[in-house]
């Protein structure tokens, strides 16, 4: 069973939940809600796999950019 990491569109822009309870905050940018999400994971030491929920409301996997990436 894969766990998931969903990035959700929001009123103030964009949001992650993991298991099934959304961050209290909001974040501007699709890349501040991944990155936001990715240390959270990293506190709790959890595998996840990132989810993308599209405009048709389907939930797509994505690859989230290395930190190398994010950095640059």
């Amino acid at each position: 069973m894969n766990n998931f990491c969903d990035i959700i569109p929001h009123p103030d822009g964009w949001t992650y939940v993991m298991n099934g309870i959304e961050s209290r905050c909001s974040f501007h940018t699709y890349e501040l809600a991944v990155a936001a999400a990715r240390v959270e994971m990293a506190k709790r030491k959890h595998s996840r796999v990132f989810r993308r929920m599209e405009l048709n409301g389907d939930m797509l996997p994505v690859q989230p950019q290395p930190r190398s990436a994010l950095n640059a």
